[in-house]
């Protein structure tokens, strides 16, 4: 009988990781999804675990990871979706504030690939998705920290998947353009979300992983992929 592979998918709460999450259960995966807060309701058609998990924290982290490993005995896709953004200039955040964001989008992103990694070199098989941005290439006028945060998770996506290679586990990154989330809503009016030209909605995100998830992505393994089609300001 062929096992049902497992997935965790973080900041599966709302927005892109929802999407994502929702997408893998449609493709036959068991998932777990880790988040803080759980926007969207229930849907009794598409059901995946839920699990509170601030990523922060590198103990409820190492405990989500651990719980999925006791019920389910594997992980063979983990997707990083947890972020958060804002508004401030260079000249005025606050230290709290860029830590909280760089702790959020970098370290909760490094966490949860420091425990993929370990499982999934023993398993000698798996995939790490990590949702970056273009932001990280191109820098985000007041959204320093949210640029610089994603502009370091494309340099340990490219890291983890040198280490990664030889036992045969593939590290990516995705980097969309902007998408209808309540991320993007949080730091824009309605107005300035209706004037964004080929907004990606979430779904559109989910579907970019699929290819990631056969056996053959390792021949490009650590590839940051855009599938941005506009760069709003």
């Amino acid at each position: 009988m062929t096992e049902i592979k497992c997935a965790i998918v973080t900041g599966a709460g709302s927005g892109i990781g929802y999407a994502i999450a929702c997408r893998l259960v449609r493709e036959g995966y068991f998932v777990t999804g880790l988040d803080v807060t759980w926007r969207e309701p229930v849907n009794p058609d598409i059901l995946f675990e839920r699990v509170d998990c601030d990523m922060r924290k590198s103990d409820q982290i190492k405990a989500a990871f651990a719980h999925v490993m006791k019920v389910r005995g594997r992980v063979d896709v983990l997707v990083n979706s947890a972020g958060v953004s804002g508004r401030w200039t260079v000249a005025t955040i606050s230290d709290e504030e860029w830590k909280r964001v760089l702790d959020i989008n970098l370290f909760g992103t490094f966490a949860s690939m420091r425990e993929a990694a370990q499982i999934m070199s023993a398993q000698r098989r798996g995939v790490i998705i990590n949702i970056a941005s273009n932001r990280g290439l191109h820098g985000l006028k007041n959204g320093a920290p949210y640029a610089a945060s994603k502009g370091a998770v494309l340099a340990l996506t490219k890291s983890a998947a040198l280490e990664l290679a030889p036992s045969n586990v593939g590290v990516f990154a995705i980097l969309p353009g902007s998408t209808d989330t309540p991320l993007l809503r949080g730091t824009r009016s309605d107005e300035q979300v209706a004037q964004i030209v080929g907004l990606n909605k979430p779904e559109h995100v989910a579907d970019a992983i699929l290819p990631l998830l056969s056996p053959d992505a390792l021949a490009f393994n650590g590839a940051c992929i855009s599938i941005s089609r506009h760069m709003a300001v």
